[in-house]
């Protein structure tokens, strides 16, 4: 009787694997955590399950920890991504309620046939905060939207901008000098 080991997988299940060990959180293989974290992989079609060696092998020869920090990194940028849309969102609310606070005290000014007798105060005052309110979230609004579609390097660049610094302030500038090679003439004059 001959004893067959079968240790390759079909295409396509390491990926699988990946992906479990990923949304698992990238469990290390500690020497008694390792049968727990083999458990968050399927089986095969065949019904086996790599052994740790063999995952081991595939995080190693085949870069899971890289590839999953790339995944971090687009996360991360999603997220970046959204919170920033959610921002924009509830900017944009703000600026609606004070252009909406604004219209009620013009409105209240204009419809009422005296508008100052009772509480003239609040009218102006609901009027002034409203546009107020408008204009500084749309303008952060538009402000956050323009940040949120810049690269990296952008981003960089328009900080230093809002800093007053350039981007080259940390180098020293200087004028390059032409030194002419004096050793031979230095080992002469101690030789006389």
């Amino acid at each position: 009787m001959v004893l067959r080991i079968i240790t390759e997988y079909p295409d396509g299940y390491e990926d699988v694997c990946f992906y479990a060990w990923y949304k698992a959180g990238r469990p290390h293989f500690q020497s008694s955590y390792g049968s727990h974290v083999r458990k968050i992989f399927p089986p095969a079609p065949d019904g086996r399950k790599p052994t740790k060696e063999t995952i081991r092998k595939w995080m190693n020869e085949h870069g899971w920890m890289e590839r999953a920090d790339a995944l971090d990194a687009e996360v991360s940028r999603r997220l970046d991504k959204d919170a920033i849309e959610a921002r924009i969102k509830v900017l944009k609310e703000l600026a609606s309620v004070g252009e909406k606070l604004a219209d009620k005290g013009m409105e209240y000014i204009l419809t009422t046939e005296n508008p100052f007798k009772d509480n003239p105060s609040a009218a102006v005052r609901a009027v002034r905060d409203g546009v107020e309110m408008r204009f500084r979230y749309a303008g952060m609004a538009d402000v956050l939207a323009n940040i949120g579609q810049m690269n990296d390097n952008q981003v960089q660049r328009e900080i230093l901008r809002l800093l007053g610094k350039s981007e080259n302030e940390n180098t020293i500038d200087v004028e390059a000098e032409n030194i002419e090679d004096l050793s031979d003439d230095d080992t002469e004059s101690d030789n006389t």
